[in-house]
């Protein structure tokens, strides 16, 4: 995801969401409960707005954690939590299509809808590099069960500002096309027996309700109900293989 301008995003930073993704804060919690992450490991979390996940990861694994956001309103916001913490992490402003590490710099990469903002064959490979041998991803991401009319696909794109929409088949082909040997497509229901909707408290909206903020907000709430659906999520499980030199395979 490079500079340009993104309203809802700027929209989500204006209100300080700390789980704006499907599942919110419940989801993100169950996915990494289930993790072995270990106190020496290291994990990125890419896109992590106010830092709450990142928070959550170094309080509950003690590793080595890493979050990064090309918004600065995000960035600010995280390194703040981060330094309020009994167990800070480290903020880095960046984007997901040029992370600024070096390669095979971590053991666990996670994504809550981020990564469908980016241009995937831009941002996977990213990922592909900057993980492990070994190295594992969790991406939390917006998802169509089926194909849309090119009018439609335009109409949610231009709003959420997204390069394109993704059936499950697309993410996995796009995964698996960036280096990922093995990928797992699981569902909300996998992690706990009653689906949950994103957190978006409400006390936050009405606490910002500003003109641009509430046309935003019902263009959010449109748009869900229109393509109720269509409109879902996955969470994509990929895998690195312990390629020697950490780079793409050849084919």
């Amino acid at each position: 995801m490079n500079e340009r301008k993104n309203r809802y995003i700027d929209f989500l930073a204006q209100l300080g969401v700390d789980h704006a993704h499907p599942g919110g804060r419940s989801l993100s919690e169950a996915i990494i409960r289930t993790l072995p992450i270990q106190a020496v490991d290291d994990v990125l979390d890419i896109g992590c707005g106010t830092g709450a996940t990142a928070q959550y990861l170094a309080d509950q694994t003690k590793a080595s954690v890493t979050g990064i956001d090309l918004h600065p309103q995000m960035v600010k916001a995280a390194k703040k939590r981060s330094e309020q913490s009994l167990n800070p992490f480290r903020v880095v402003h960046g984007s997901a299509e040029s992370l600024p590490f070096r390669d095979r710099a971590f053991d666990w990469l996670f994504s809550e809808s981020v990564t469908a903002f980016t241009h995937l064959p831009r941002s996977l490979p990213e990922y592909f590099r900057v993980l492990r041998s070994g190295g594992q991803l969790f991406a939390v991401e917006m998802t169509v069960e089926q194909k849309l009319p090119e009018q439609d696909k335009r109409k949610i794109c231009d709003f959420y500002g997204v390069p394109d929409l993704y059936t499950t088949t697309e993410w996995e082909n796009q995964l698996k096309k960036s280096g990922f040997s093995e990928v797992y497509v699981l569902e909300g229901k996998d992690f706990f027996f009653r689906q949950k909707i994103s957190e978006f408290p409400l006390s936050l909206i009405t606490k910002h309700l500003n003109e641009e903020a509430l046309k935003i907000w019902m263009g959010h709430l449109a748009t869900v109900n229109t393509y109720q659906s269509v409109l879902n999520y996955r969470i994509y499980h990929a895998m690195k293989k312990n390629w020697p030199t950490g780079k793409l395979p050849s084919s």
